[in-house]
């Protein structure tokens, strides 16, 4: 019963689209066709004038990118500098100040306990 009723209500729905369809098309066409006329002069100037609006704030947003990625090459290698020294070259220099600090000593200033 439901897939007659589905089938039944599909088919007045193709009798009341179709029509429409029609109507919006035959009304639609004209306009679709005087908007086109209307577009080409309007799309000629924006090729005439935003194309190369475009193209320099295309190569000013190289630009950008190159300087700020540059940047971010300069930091990043310091960052990677100061790591290898706070966590490599720092405790191999406090080491070794103990180590030479401690044998640099006398025995008798040496610790007993």
């Amino acid at each position: 019963m439901s897939l007659i009723k589905f089938l039944l209500f599909g088919l007045l729905a193709m009798f009341v689209l179709l029509p429409a369809a029609g109507i919006l098309m035959l009304v639609g066409l004209p306009v679709f066709v005087v908007l086109a006329v209307v577009g080409v002069p309007v799309l000629g100037l924006l090729m005439l004038v935003g194309l190369p609006l475009v193209a320099v704030f295309v190569v000013c947003m190289v630009a950008l990118g190159l300087v700020f990625g540059t940047l971010g090459l300069v930091v990043g290698l310091g960052l990677a500098a100061l790591k290898i020294a706070f966590f490599i070259a720092l405790p191999v220099f406090v080491i070794s100040w103990l180590v030479s600090r401690a044998a640099g000593r006398k025995p008798a200033e040496r610790a007993t306990f």
